[in-house]
C-alpha cells in the first residue's frame, strides 16, 4: 500500500510544495484557482487557518479523484488509503486527517463532477427547479451589488473588513451557483445591468439617513436576509443531490454572515 500511495502522491509532487514541471504546475494552478478564493467560505474552515494548511488536502483529493485506479470508486471507498497517504506525506500542513478530510472530499467531488455523465436523470434540473435557482441568482446578484455599495467608499475599521469579506464571498457564491446550474443541465440567465439605478437609490437614502454606520449594516443584513429566504425556498424544490448540498452549504454561509452583522451591531456604538 505504501508503494501505491507514494506513486499517487508523486504524480504531481509533494502536496505541500509547488510542483516544478509544467504538467504538475498546471494541476496545482488549477486546484489553487478553484479553492484559494473560497476555502474560507467552506463549512469545514476554521478561522485562523491559512490556505497553505488545506492546500495539500485539496491537491490529494483532486489527484486521487482523477487516478485511474480509483475510477470506479467513491471517496468513501478509498478514504482509508487517502488517510494513510496523508499521515505519511502531508507536506507542510500541520493538520490531522480528521481536520482536512472534508477539504479532500470537496476537492475530490469538484474534480469528478465534470466527468459525471450529464445524461443521468438524477443530475438533470427540471424546468421549475431551474427557474427557482435563477431566482436565487437574481437575488444574489442584487445582494452582491448592494454589498459593493456598502463598501464604496470603504468603511474604516472592523466593519469595513467584515463587509468586504461578505462582498467577496457573495461573488464566489454567485459564480459557484451559476456553474452548478449549467453543470446540471440548466441555463443560468444573464445578468441585467441595473447598477446606475441601484447606486442612485442607495446613496440618496444613505444621505437622508445621515450616513450612519448602522444604516450600512441594515442594508448589508437586509440584502443577505432576502438572499437567504431565496435559498430556503429553493431547498423545497426537488434537486439533484449535489446541487442540494451546494444550496445548503451556501445558505449556511449566509447565516454566518448575518451572525457576524449581529455581532457588529453590539460592537459598534
Amino acid at each position: 500500500m505504501r508503494t501505491f500511495l507514494s506513486q499517487l502522491w508523486s504524480r504531481s509532487g509533494p502536496a505541500g510544495a509547488r510542483p516544478r514541471s509544467a504538467q504538475n504546475s498546471n494541476l496545482a494552478d488549477l486546484v489553487d484557482a478553484h479553492w484559494h478564493g473560497r476555502y474560507f467560505s467552506e463549512p469545514y474552515f476554521v478561522a485562523g487557518r491559512g490556505y497553505d494548511q488545506y492546500r495539500p488536502a485539496y491537491l490529494l483529493g483532486h489527484k486521487a479523484a482523477l487516478a485511474p485506479e480509483y475510477g470506479a470508486q467513491s471517496f468513501e471507498q478509498v478514504e482509508e488509503l487517502l488517510q494513510a497517504c496523508w499521515e505519511q506525506l502531508h507536506g507542510t500542513s500541520l493538520l490531522g486527517w480528521h481536520e482536512v478530510r472534508d477539504a479532500a472530499r470537496a476537492s475530490w467531488l469538484q474534480a469528478r463532477s465534470p466527468l459525471l455523465p450529464a445524461s443521468q436523470q438524477d443530475r438533470l434540473l427540471s424546468l421549475s427547479a431551474t427557474a427557482v435557482l435563477n431566482a436565487v441568482l437574481v437575488v444574489g446578484r442584487h445582494a452582491h451589488k448592494r454589498l459593493g455599495q456598502c463598501i464604496t467608499p470603504m468603511p474604516q475599521g472592523l466593519m469595513g473588513q467584515v463587509l468586504a469579506r461578505h462582498f467577496n464571498a457573495s461573488q464566489t457564491l454567485v459564480d459557484d451557483l451559476e456553474r452548478a446550474i449549467v453543470l446540471h443541465g440548466g441555463v443560468a440567465l444573464p445578468m441585467r445591468s441595473s447598477r446606475g439605478l441601484l447606486r442612485q437609490s442607495f446613496w440618496e437614502v444613505w444621505r437622508g439617513k445621515g450616513g450612519g454606520t448602522h444604516y450600512l449594516l441594515d442594508q448589508a443584513e437586509a440584502c443577505q436576509y432576502k438572499w437567504l429566504k431565496a435559498y430556503e425556498a429553493a431547498e423545497k424544490e426537488k434537486m439533484p443531490r449535489q446541487l442540494r448540498e451546494i444550496l445548503q452549504r451556501q445558505a449556511l454561509m449566509l447565516r454566518g454572515h448575518m451572525e457576524a452583522i449581529h455581532w457588529l451591531r453590539g460592537y459598534i456604538p
